[in-house]
């Protein structure tokens, strides 16, 4: 038996030293060869179907280096002949990149492999790679608003089902003159865990609910798929014995006035979208947004053409198919227009492209879609993708946006902790979220989100979901906004929206400052990025004087330096705390500060 462990021990090392000459690297391979459980095969005495022969998806990588530390060269040929010859490990694909920065030719930076790899092999594979080798799982990605929370196993055993408990509950769901709305979903809360279903065509929704009877539920939720405001019951008085209505308001009731009244929420006009002339639309940027895909049938959308399907089963026109209706809210705010009720995003003659990667999608549809955003040679990129495992490729990969120009906006979670990646990287602006009293039902979920302690004198309040950390950058509307989903509109709370709110204001800037259309703040640099991140952050009003919460508050388009647009109405800012009246003939200089911090 003995023997047998050391010949296994042996031959690992000697694969090791195929692919590195490192006399260290052989020996790190050795050990993790021996520490291998020496039954059946390395599986610890389970059979060929056990754990340790489950397979995961992995992303190989190259790492740029200096040439100082980079001695070896490793071409990705090479990793794909080693891998070929190891037991446990099936190469899906290769996927290829752009070269990234600093990677020299033919060292494997323009691409990476797909594998599927057998959990009990990677390891090895780690301790024989050269420095400069990355083996990171493929995780599924997560959409910034509805990444689930982990729950512990012991909080879990005392939530499970009652099975000697069962209540049926029926609810039925009306709307305008009672008409009766399908697919609304509704979910039923107390002590154990919710009871959820979605409405039938009647408006029905029947569920069992497991912890007691109808009077012990407390608390009720029901959202309609477009068109109405959700409610939030608490203490709900729910019939046991037959069917309970609950009628929802109408989202209509926003939109009352005259046909030539333009629809302005209340998001944009904090900040100040509705003080800028027309003229001013983010003609000539290009805006990449990186999310589950968008409706153009939408009325506020017709104008959106551009678009890719990175998610398994895509095809050259699933990316206008938004199974959750994210993807089309944001980009209704950052470039909706041309719809009905005057409604308009911030950038509506900005040019779109819309790249899916969920849901299904992974890590390495995300840096597809990155690696997109450099070949269109797009200026904005908005990122509602997050994930629970940091990936050192997608990282190497917004450096790389950064690097050649293009601005990295992303949601900072909804998980009300630390920030989400890749919001928490540097160069990233990171967006958290906002809400305003008295601009939603006090019945409504949107009520949930108010954090009691963090209320400015307006009324702006610190959503109690949005994630905060000192990488903040800045936050933004995200609590009741009112944008485009797929068959009408809806109002909805979270990150994204408020991510999609700055990047229609850095959408704005790169159309229309003047000092970005000077040299050399022409060119597509890192140096382009640096400024526009400043100007929003100058542009941008504290309201609860916590940097962790707000990063530098909310922007604003009247408060951006350098007199963004001559359309801007200096007057509306009258009493704005914050504000710099400009004597007349005066000229401001946005060098001075920026020199100060260090952009020069």
């Amino acid at each position: 038996m003995a023997h047998d462990k050391d010949e296994r021990s042996n031959a690992a090392a000697r694969k090791s030293s195929e692919l590195s000459d490192d006399p260290a690297k052989r020996q790190a391979a050795s050990r993790a060869a021996a520490r291998e459980p020496g039954t059946n095969g390395g599986n610890g005495g389970t059979t060929a179907m056990g754990p340790a022969r489950r397979r995961q998806r992995y992303l190989i990588g190259v790492r740029a280096l200096p040439p100082s530390i980079d001695s070896q060269r490793t071409s990705m040929d090479s990793v794909l002949e080693y891998l070929g010859r190891q037991e446990g490990v099936e190469v899906i694909k290769r996927i290829r990149l752009r070269a990234q920065p600093f990677v020299p030719e033919g060292a494997g930076g323009g691409e990476v492999i797909l594998a599927n790899i057998e959990q009990s092999k990677v390891e090895r594979l780690r301790a024989a790679a050269p420095q400069r080798l990355i083996i990171e799982e493929d995780v599924l990605l997560d959409c910034a608003d509805t990444s689930a929370i982990p729950m512990p196993v012991a909080t879990l055993g005392t939530m499970l089902p009652l099975r000697s408990v069962p209540t049926e509950i029926a609810i039925r769901v009306l709307g305008e003159r009672d008409q009766p709305l399908s697919r609304a979903a509704v979910v039923v809360y107390g002590r154990g865990l919710p009871a959820m279903a979605l409405t039938d065509e009647s408006g029905t929704a029947r569920m069992t609910f497991f912890g007691g009877t109808a009077d012990a539920v407390q608390a009720l939720c029901v959202r309609a798929p477009a068109n109405y405001w959700d409610r939030f019951i608490v203490a709900p008085r729910l019939n046991s014995h037959g069917v309970t209505p609950v009628k929802l308001r109408a989202l209509s009731e926003l939109f009352r006035g005259s046909a030539e009244e333009s629809f302005v929420g209340w998001g944009p006009r904090l900040m100040g979208l509705d003080n800028i002339d027309n003229r001013f639309r983010g003609t000539g940027v290009r805006v990449g947004v990186i999310d589950s895909g968008c409706d153009n049938s939408h009325g506020l959308l017709h104008h959106v053409t551009h678009g890719k399907d990175f998610t398994e089963g895509s095809n050259e026109s699933s990316w206008t198919e938004d199974a959750i209706a994210h993807g089309t809210p944001v980009c209704a705010i950052i470039a909706g227009g041309g719809g009905e009720h005057g409604m308009s995003g911030f950038a509506p003659d900005s040019e779109l492209h819309v790249f899916k990667v969920f849901p299904g999608g992974r890590t390495s549809d995300l840096l597809q879609a990155l690696d997109e955003c450099i070949q269109r040679e797009l200026d904005v990129v908005n990122i509602s993708a997050t994930t629970e495992h940091p990936s050192e490729l997608v990282a190497m990969k917004l450096q790389e946006l950064r690097q050649r120009g293009v601005v990295c906006i992303a949601a900072a979670g909804n998980l009300g902790g630390p920030l989400a990646f890749p919001a928490m990287l540097p160069g990233v602006i990171a967006v958290g979220a906002v809400g305003k009293l008295r601009e939603f039902p006090s019945d409504s979920c949107h009520a949930l989100s108010v954090l009691p302690q963090l209320i400015s004198t307006d009324g702006v309040f610190a959503a109690r979901f949005s994630n905060w950390g000192p990488q903040l950058a800045v936050t933004a509307p995200g609590v009741a906004i009112v944008s485009a989903v797929p068959g009408g509109y809806a109002a909805a709370d979270g990150t994204s929206a408020a991510a999609a709110h700055v990047t229609g204001i850095a959408a704005l800037v790169l159309a229309h400052h003047p000092l970005l259309s000077e040299s050399p703040l022409r060119v597509r640099a890192e140096q382009r990025v640096q400024v526009v991140t400043e100007l929003i952050r100058a542009s941008a009003l504290p309201r609860f004087a916590d940097p962790q919460r707000e990063g530098a508050g909310v922007p604003d388009l009247r408060r951006v330096p350098g007199e963004l647009m001559s359309g801007v109405s200096r007057a509306s800012l009258a009493g704005t705390p914050g504000y710099w009246p400009q004597t007349a003939g005066a000229s401001w200089n946005p060098v001075v500060p920026m020199r100060a911090a260090g952009l020069f």
